[in-house]
């Protein structure tokens, strides 16, 4: 987990043009202090940011997993 990141999105609201949502991204998921001495976490690839394109890509994750879910046509192709 100390070379691994990830990513959370979290909505705050239910519209899609209205609507916002948090996303927060953090590398590597266990702070390494050896390699970023100073917090333990890549301070270009840590980050958070609340606004609609964090809702938007919600409502996208959403629907990729739904699509998958039912084994639609390619849905092999898409990431997870």
């Amino acid at each position: 987990m100390a070379e691994a990141g990830a990513v959370c999105v979290a909505s705050t609201g239910a519209h899609l043009f209205k609507g916002s949502a948090a996303s927060i991204a953090v590398f590597p998921v266990v702070p390494d202090r050896d390699t970023y001495p100073q917090y333990g976490r890549d301070v270009d690839l840590t980050f958070f940011e609340v606004g609609l394109a964090g809702h938007w890509m919600k409502f996208l994750l959403h629907h990729v997993f739904i699509y998958q879910a039912n084994l639609r046509p390619g849905w092999s192709l898409l990431p997870d």
